[in-house]
Order: C-alpha cells, then sequence, then structure tokens
C-alpha cells in the first residue's frame, strides 16, 4: 500500500502579532503556502510574484494531517475565520482531506455548545477526531459522518489515522488508556496507523510545559506507525515514529533559529517494513516566513555616549548589508524583517546617558524593519564610593561574592573580577534576558577572565 499526505500543526491563524496587520497576514501567508504544498499549487505572494518551494516535493497529497492550534485563540474574529475557511475549501475542492485534532488554544469555552475546531467540522472543512470518554477509559469509534464525530478516520483503504483532542498535565494518563482501547479495537485490512494528538515530548523544549516522557509514549508503539503531534513549534522526529513539524511561522523571534520547519512531508510504502526498516519517508518542509534577526552588541569598549553611537552605527550598517544579501539569495524568508537588538555588558558611563530611543533610529534607518525591539541588558560600571556613607546593595553584593572567592585558590587572584562576572549575570537574568544573550555574555566574560588568569601566571 502506498499513499502520501502532508503533516502540520501551530498555524496561530489571527495572531496579531506586535499589534501589526502585517503579521497578522503572515500567519494566514504562512497556512495557504503549507496548501499550496499539499494541493501543488502556488498562489500569488503579497508582493504579487509567485514562489516555489521545497521543490523536490511534488503534491498532491492523499490527505491533511493538523495536529491542533489551526488558531492563536479560542475567541476568534471573522477575519480570522474566512482565513481558515477559505484555505480549508481549497483542500476541499481538490478532494484532499484535512484531518484534524483540537489544540490548546483553540477549546472551546466551558459553557460553549461547540468550538470553532468543531464548527469547522460541521462545515464538513475538517475531519475533528477525538475519542469517547467512558468511566472505564476510552471508547473508539470510526468517523460518522453525519454526527461529524468520531475517534479515526480511513481517507483510503490500509490507512487509518487517530485522533485525541489536547489533554494538556493529563496527557501521560491519557495515552495509557488510548493504548488500551488501541488494542481492543479491531484492524482488519490496516496497513499503515497514524496517531495525531496536540502534545510534546519531554526534553525537546526546556522551557514548555505539557511534554510527557518517551516511555509514557511507548505503550501507542505495537499500534501505530507515525505519531503525528503539535504543540512544540520546534520540529524534531524520535525513532522514526515521533514527528512534530514545528509552526509554519514565528510565533517569536526564539523560533527563528528553528530552520527548516514547517510540515512533514511523507511518502509511505508499506513494503519497506518487509525489509526491516520505517514504512514511511519523511522530509521536513520549508514554506517562506517572515524574516527575523537577534543581535547582541556589547558596550563594554565604548568610551562615551558619542563613541557608543559611532560603533552601534557602524555595526548595524554592516548587518544590514548581510541581511540584505542573504534574503536576496533566499526563499525562504520574506522583507521587511524583524528586529531585535540586545544591549550587554559593562557601561562605562552613567547608565543614564543611554539613548535607547536614538538607538532605535539608527536601527530603523539601517534595516528599515517591519517591527523593532532594542533591549538595553547593560551593567552600569562601577562609581566611586564615600568611604563615609553606607554602602549600596550592589556593592555589598560585590564584596560578599569577592570575598567567597577568595577562599577559593581557584579564584583568588582574580576574585573582584569574578564577582563582577557573577554580578552582570545575575543582571542579565533579572532583565529577563534571552539565553542566547546571557550565553554570549557568559562566553565573553569567560574569555576575560581566562586571559586575565594568564597575565598572572
Amino acid at each position: 500500500m502506498k499513499t502520501r499526505f502532508l503533516h502540520c500543526a501551530d498555524i496561530h491563524l489571527g495572531y496579531l502579532q506586535y499589534g501589526l496587520k502585517e503579521r497578522f497576514n503572515d500567519f494566514a501567508a504562512a497556512f495557504n503556502a503549507v496548501i499550496d504544498k499539499a494541493i501543488g499549487e502556488y498562489s500569488p505572494r503579497r508582493d504579487g510574484r509567485r514562489i516555489a518551494f521545497d521543490e523536490d516535493l511534488q503534491g498532491p497529497v492523499d490527505f491533511v494531517i493538523l495536529a491542533g492550534d489551526l488558531f492563536h485563540k479560542r475567541s476568534i474574529d471573522a477575519l480570522t475565520l474566512n482565513q481558515a475557511m477559505r484555505g480549508l475549501r481549497r483542500l476541499r475542492d481538490k478532494g484532499i482531506p484535512c484531518i484534524a485534532v483540537e489544540g490548546n488554544h483553540e477549546r472551546a469555552y466551558y459553557d460553549d455548545v461547540i468550538g470553532w475546531m468543531k464548527f469547522l467540522a460541521l462545515q464538513d472543512l475538517i475531519i475533528l477526531l477525538d475519542a469517547e470518554v467512558e468511566p472505564h477509559g476510552f471508547i473508539l469509534k470510526p468517523w460518522d459522518a453525519k454526527r461529524r464525530q468520531g475517534a479515526y478516520y480511513e481517507p483510503k483503504p490500509g490507512v487509518r489515522i487517530y485522533g485525541m483532542r489536547y489533554f494538556g498535565a493529563g496527557t501521560g494518563a491519557a495515552l495509557k488508556a488510548y493504548a488500551e482501547a488501541l488494542a481492543a479495537t479491531p484492524k482488519e485490512g490496516v496497513e499503515y496507523s497514524i496517531f495525531v494528538t496536540h502534545a510534546g515530548v519531554e526534553g525537546q523544549l526546556d522551557d514548555k510545559a505539557g511534554g510527557v516522557s518517551f516511555r509514557q509514549w511507548s505503550p501507542l508503539r505495537p499500534h501505530i506507525d507515525y505519531v503525528a503531534l503539535g504543540h512544540f513549534h520546534k520540529p524534531f522526529q524520535l525513532e522514526d515514529w515521533i514527528y512534530n513539524p514545528g509552526s509554519p511561522e514565528a510565533c517569536s523571534s526564539a523560533e527563528a533559529m528553528w530552520n527548516p520547519r514547517g510540515y512533514w512531508w511523507v511518502e509511505v510504502d508499506t513494503v519497506r517494513r518487509n525489509a526491516g526498516g520505517p514504512p514511511h519517508e519523511v522530509k521536513l518542509g520549508n514554506p517562506p516566513r517572515r524574516a527575523f534577526r537577534r543581535y547582541s552588541y556589547k558596550t563594554d569598549h565604548a568610551r562615551s555616549p558619542e563613541d557608543l553611537m559611532g560603533q552601534l552605527e557602524a555595526f548595524v550598517e554592516r548587518k544590514a548589508l548581510e541581511l540584505t544579501s542573504e534574503l536576496a539569495e533566499k526563499r525562504d524568508e520574506i522583507g521587511p524583517p524583524v528586529i531585535e537588538l540586545y544591549l550587554t555588558g559593562v557601561l562605562p558611563f552613567d547608565r543614564r546617558a543611554l539613548d535607547v530611543t536614538a538607538i532605535e533610529a539608527l536601527v530603523r534607518k539601517a534595516f528599515r524593519p517591519l517591527a523593532l525591539q532594542v533591549k538595553s541588558l547593560v551593567q552600569s560600571a562601577e562609581q566611586p564610593l564615600d568611604a563615609g556613607q553606607p554602602l549600596p546593595r550592589g556593592e555589598l553584593e560585590r564584596q560578599v561574592l569577592a570575598g567567597l572567592f577568595r577562599r577559593d585558590v581557584r579564584y583568588a587572584a582574580n576574585a573582584d573580577r569574578w564577582a563582577q562576572a557573577a554580578l552582570a549575570l545575575k543582571q542579565l537574568s533579572l532583565s529577563n534576558a534571552s539565553a542566547d544573550a546571557i550565553l554570549e555574555e557568559l562566553s565573553g566574560l569567560l574569555r576575560q577572565l581566562d586571559g586575565a588568569e594568564q597575565e598572572i601566571t
């Protein structure tokens, strides 16, 4: 048996990121790009051009899997609903069913009769899967076209797709109960099985809730060939069995580093199983998305506010030229970009003289960005202290830390520098700096300290 399908998730239609209508439209454009790939056609871009991407992946597919979070929030407006319906109609008009589950962002309110995903199912635009829950466990019933509900659906002979909605903290227990229901469900004629849900795997994103351990997924293994996930916006695959496509468009600047991402393109041939391998081959697609860039600049070597502005001007102009060259060569990123600039390090002059507004103007002139954020994470240099006055909290902290470092022979020679480094990292953490900014600052401090140690020896 052979088939081909596209697996996507975390579309987040309706997200008015930065309060900009352009970003609202970007999420719809990413959704349409995924549908373009599924049906084998390319719709015009907003700049009037057509764009082909992932040219080695030729559609159409037999079906599409949408593993939750089509919408960014459960309360959507008419324009967002229209974006969803227009895209899903394109699939339906080509005879390509979209099999979906409900994610955490689109769950119906407690007192609502139905949510928007159920509404789309009632319009015959998606096949929304979920199992009925009884006191003793799940009941897995086939899709009922009249009632528009069911736990599994067979898009073509030999292929069966099971679905389970988002369960949050209860996902681990739900997976165990679902596996027990799978074991009791007849599977005559089924050659390839897919399980779709909106949940993550522990360890793939340390700061993301909702992940369950790989061990908790294992009860599905005897019954399922392909686990189709959503929820984590970072793409990953585990043991040729569990797959997460990542978000087609970036919901935060941190997601820009995950490239490629957006959808899994899956070719199934069950004959491969006889050769001892997985019955499918996969490739991670990469639809076009808004360009995001995060830059970090250390202020340590600026002698004055004017000197810092001159250094920053040269820095941002160089980075802007590099980005212009990159975007001219790439088809997976669209400008104008979203820019974040982090100012880090020790500021050698009064912090009140740091003109963030002027720095923003520099960056806007160089990049002409769609959106811009300049974040100051700098630490002020130490000022001379009057011995007759009580010590400020910062100086007290520095002296206490320096005293602790002097007690350790490995750090005693540079105790003051180690204490300053510790305080700099503390300030970054309290300022909600990104992990990248903290790591870059730490690397610079370690290089400086290593040089100081070598001078002494």
